[in-house]
């Protein structure tokens, strides 16, 4: 990621002059974090899931669940596709 996290809270410098820019320069904070963390662990200079908490410090629990859903709904509906074929091919002999 050529330290794409660095670069992210280094160009984040604007006016935090309001309590919604203080809090989003925090957020941007976080999320060089976990980019530090992810990039680390992709390089093998972290183990699996050091990167862990520094995500779900970025995100909201209902997002997390959210595409955990999405990713079950995916499975199950690749899962019925294959279901299918086997059945059609079985009722093909």
């Amino acid at each position: 990621m050529n330290y794409l996290y660095s670069k992210v809270l280094a160009d984040a410098t604007f006016e935090t002059h309001t309590p919604l820019r203080k809090a989003f320069r925090k957020h941007i904070a976080k999320v060089a974090k976990a980019l530090h963390d992810i990039e680390w662990v992709d390089s093998c200079d972290y183990s699996d899931g050091d990167e862990d908490d520094a995500i779900r410090a970025c995100l909201h629990p209902d997002e997390v669940l959210a595409s955990t859903i999405e990713d079950v709904q995916a499975s199950i509906a690749a899962f019925s596709v294959e279901v299918e074929k086997y059945t059609a091919l079985k009722n093909v002999k």
